[in-house]
């Protein structure tokens, strides 16, 4: 039986519905399965992949649980989701009976049989052992009875549970056995345990279940995914050890191998979460946008060029951007999405740099530490901008304009930008007010930056349909309260 990887189609997984596959994930995940399927059938492995927030780490592990599951006997626990749960053990042991059983009646009651024997070695069982050796000594006076009765039942409760691991470990390699030799179940090895969103778990319920893998399910012909943020599940460790603790050592003692998913292109993670009616409406929405982008793409790569340049991570731009988008949707007068999604960002890195350009008390060079470059496309045709004719050593052309790309300093950027924003209607040189001269002539034929938003916002202006500054810093700090 061949594994059918078609994940450009969309598909469904524990009644939860997937795209199709934008990012090329499939074949980091046909690269994975081989791997694991090869080593994984005489040995016990566990792998962590590893990938930051965003990166699609559940997207990735439920396709893959997917499209194993018809050729291996596969899990898949959502450890965030059931971290509720005091005890790791159970979340673990009620997902493989969830989801195995009904491979056949025979190997189902073999599941049910190893699932008995895991009750000694539930964290609830101590106490309540404890309570009731408690209740049956109360009233006695004799503290050293007590003591010893105590220490005698807890080495009874070690034997038990020692005994009980072992039962246990039995249980599952009898599973595996089944599997090898296709007796009562006709699937292959590895058996495959994918646990996704450990990172978000309570700390000590992510440690005991990595203990689990450790302990339980160190037998050949096991496999363990465990998709993490690394260095957040790192960060949990710490709160649980102490600051100084070595996590990544720590970890180390778990995982055999380590591997990467690739953080995503920025513009290809971009489309892929905008939602549908953005993209259909993006004819009609960037309208509301001055200098508006040709089309959906290009928004996009212009977003993308910023958060790259600014080197922001996938979370921070994921958010930011859904910011921009509640923005769009909403807006009742123009805008200028580049200045919006760079002070943004800049009240994000730095809420000291944002309130000093809120009120103008800075220049430039505030911008030193952040300063680079980005390129943008914009939008400057006669039917978009309505600007006709542009002016070059003193002769009229007609605006041959249409996309045009800058490269511009993000400080540039967002000083030009205030200043055209700031504008209310064009001015003649004589200085009487003719919103017309923008689009008739008033402008150079020049590729600068601050030419550039003129263009594009010369109908506007004349129109007086845009945001005036104090309206942007309102926008940005009103977005904060809606994560």
């Amino acid at each position: 039986m061949d594994i059918e990887w078609n994940w450009a189609q969309s598909d469904h997984f524990l009644d939860e519905q997937f795209p199709a596959d934008t990012l090329d994930r499939e074949k980091y995940a046909t690269y994975l399965y081989k791997i694991c399927a090869a080593r994984g059938e005489k040995s016990n492995l566990v792998v962590n992949i590893n990938a930051e927030w965003g990166a699609g780490k559940s997207y990735f592990t439920k396709r893959l649980a997917n499209s194993i599951s018809a050729f291996h006997p596969t899990v898949y626990i959502d450890a965030w989701k059931d971290d509720f749960s005091e005890d790791p053990l159970l979340t673990v042991f009620s997902s493989i009976k969830e989801q195995l059983s009904g491979q056949s009646d025979d190997f189902t009651r073999k599941i049910n049989e190893t699932v008995e024997k895991i009750g000694p070695l539930l964290k609830s069982a101590t106490p309540v052992i404890i309570n009731g050796l408690v209740k049956k000594l109360t009233g006695i006076e004799d503290i050293a009875e007590l003591t010893k009765d105590l220490s005698t039942k807890l080495l009874d409760l070690h034997t038990e549970k020692a005994s009980s691991i072992s039962a246990v470990k039995k249980g599952i390699s009898t599973w595996v056995n089944h599997i090898e030799n296709k007796d009562l179940i006709n699937k292959s090895l590895p058996l495959f345990v994918i646990i996704d969103e450990l990172d978000r778990c309570r700390p000590d319920f992510a440690i005991n279940l990595l203990e689990i893998t450790k302990h339980i399910f160190n037998i050949p012909g096991v496999v363990f995914i465990i998709a993490t943020d690394t260095e957040q599940l790192q960060h949990s460790i710490k709160v649980v050890y102490g600051n100084e603790f070595s996590a990544s050592h720590y970890l180390s003692r778990f995982f055999d191998r380590r591997f990467l998913l690739p953080t995503p292109i920025m513009r290809d993670f971009l489309k892929t979460i905008s939602a549908d009616n953005v993209i259909e409406e993006f004819d009609k929405l960037k309208t509301r946008m001055s200098p508006q982008p040709p089309n959906f793409d290009i928004f996009i790569e212009n977003c993308a060029n910023i958060f790259e340049s600014l080197r922001m991570n996938l979370r921070d731009s994921i958010k930011l951007y859904e910011k921009l988008i509640d923005i769009l949707i909403t807006a009742q007068k123009n805008f200028d999405p580049t200045f919006l999604l760079l002070l943004s960002i800049i009240n994000n890195k730095d809420n000291e740099i944002y309130s000093l350009l809120k009120a103008k008390k800075t220049d430039k060079t505030i911008l030193s530490k952040m300063d680079s470059s980005i390129t943008l496309c914009f939008d400057l045709s006669r039917s978009t901008t309505l600007v006709n004719v542009l002016m070059s050593n003193g002769v009229r052309l007609v605006n041959e304009l249409r996309d045009e790309i800058i490269t511009v300093d993000i400080s540039d950027y967002i000083f030009t930008a205030r200043s055209v924003i700031e504008i209310k209607s064009p001015v003649s040189s004589n200085g009487s007010h003719y919103p017309e001269e923008w689009i008739d002539g008033g402008l150079p034929l020049n590729n600068t930056v601050n030419n550039f938003l003129k263009i594009g916002w010369a109908s506007t202006k004349t129109h007086d349909l845009s945001l005036n500054l104090n309206q942007y810093f309102e926008l940005i700090e009103l977005s904060t309260t809606f994560e």
